[in-house]
């Protein structure tokens, strides 16, 4: 088959699909906005956003749960309506530690009520600032771009000699500029993000100790991880975020339902359901269990007309790994990245219910001699995942390809066809350079 783009990580671009709008039981989950309350909410056209991940904005589909523009005063909620109702996406030991920053398992071994809970809890959760490109539309002058601010929320999860890193949603950092993070007294700072999963929705960033004053090291602390495999419903949960772009609140309620499979963007994964409030601006914030543990980390909301109360968060422990993982990989420069040699598509949830494929990268052709041909995988294989990192899109396999070198050996995931059905097989791939072969 022929194609003349570029390659790109190991990949090429390619067309993609337009996906038809979605009604889920007459709604759909979106990524839930916030902005600086005025009692004003309108429609606005969704931010530009790169890439096909839980973070991608298509007018057809679901909003950013976490931006939000502020213009004319105004709030700026990027939901895209749909017939009924719309569901948006809103906002362990310790990892690692230097003692620069304490944990907070210490004040939570006093926690006798609530409100202990929350307060030993407030100095692990953030708000996170930054800038996106919004499309508003003009009577006078149509579709122009903007400026926005955006929030959303994090939660302080390890620190080393050099950083303090903070897990929050994709969809909070991505394709934004000028990130800060502001913390539990006040104090705000600048903040880079270290790394990204689009399909899990998780992102990592980090402060330098360096930009902290002494008075706020003394007063942030680091999470308490918790065990959400042993949540049960009905336990009772607090969450915490930066709802509105107000600062930092606080909701109540309980485990409401457990492995609810969500799809948002062509996305889906498996998560925790709650009643507790989970509001515009709380992405990336923190679902605590009695304890105080960090089980959750809050990420959307099924929201619209006749519906209240179903929020929903990422288990802590399908995280971790996730969060480890960015913590303390590094990007490779261009010239030594490793490259799989493919040509791909990417099958969305639609095009999978129709053809009855499974989602991920469907290859449509191999590059004679590249690392995937001589791993032994083969055009029609679908890749949903590379070592322990679950992959949907181009982009996202773009992204993590970017911290393997060319001679490094990947666990490559995909579905094979198989008869009339696909079955799931790993490949050992010894990534190659970008050359004329692959």
């Amino acid at each position: 088959m022929e194609n003349n783009n570029e390659f790109e990580n190991g990949v090429t671009q390619d067309m993609q699909y337009e996906r038809p709008s979605q009604d889920l039981y007459q709604g759909q989950y979106q990524y839930h906005a916030a902005g600086m309350p005025n009692g004003m909410e309108q429609q606005a056209q969704t931010p530009r956003k790169k890439g096909n991940g839980f973070g991608k904005l298509l007018m057809k589909t679901v909003a950013v749960a976490v931006v939000f523009g502020l213009v004319s005063s105004a709030v700026f909620v990027g939901v895209m309506k749909a017939t009924g109702y719309n569901v948006e996406n809103v906002g362990s030991a310790v990892m690692y530690q230097s003692e620069k920053v304490a944990s907070n398992a210490t004040n939570l071994s006093t926690a006798t009520n609530v409100s202990d809970i929350v307060s030993a809890s407030m100095p692990s959760v953030v708000a996170i600032t930054n800038t996106a490109q919004q499309e508003v539309q003009s009577f006078f002058f149509g579709t122009q771009t903007q400026e926005v601010a955006c929030a959303g929320s994090g939660i302080i999860i390890a620190e080393d000699e050099k950083n303090i890193y903070i897990v929050t949603n994709n969809h909070v950092v991505e394709s934004t500029v000028d990130n800060k993070v502001t913390f539990s007294d006040n104090e705000t700072v600048p903040a880079t993000v270290k790394g990204t999963n689009a399909g899990r929705d998780l992102a990592v960033v980090a402060v330098k100790l360096s930009d902290l004053k002494a008075s706020t090291r003394k007063v942030i602390k680091v999470a308490t991880m918790g065990d959400s495999d042993k949540c049960k419903v009905g336990d009772p949960v607090i969450a915490i975020g930066n709802a509105l772009g107000y600062g930092q609140s606080v909701t109540q309620g309980c485990v409401s339902a457990l492995n609810r499979s969500v799809t948002v963007e062509n996305i889906t994964n498996t998560l925790m359901q709650t009643d507790a409030a989970i509001n515009q601006g709380n992405s990336g914030g923190a679902l605590l269990n009695a304890k105080g543990e960090v089980i959750g980390i809050n990420s959307a909301k099924y929201s619209g007309e006749g519906v209240e109360g179903m929020g929903y968060a990422i288990p802590i422990n399908d995280a971790k790994a996730i969060v480890e993982a960015l913590i303390s990989r590094e990007t490779v420069a261009e010239g030594e990245q490793g490259y799989l040699g493919i040509y791909p598509q990417d099958i969305t949830s639609d095009i999978a219910s129709v053809y009855n494929m499974p989602e991920g990268i469907y290859i449509r052709e191999l590059v004679p001699g590249g690392a995937a041909a001589k791993a032994g995988l083969q055009s029609g294989d679908i890749i949903t995942a590379i070592d322990k990192f679950d992959i949907h899109t181009t982009t996202e396999l773009q992204a993590q390809l970017k911290y393997y070198k060319a001679g490094s050996e990947v666990t490559v995931t995909a579905k094979v066809k198989d008869g009339g059905k696909y079955t799931e097989k790993k490949f050992k791939v010894v990534l190659q350079r970008n050359s004329g072969n692959n």
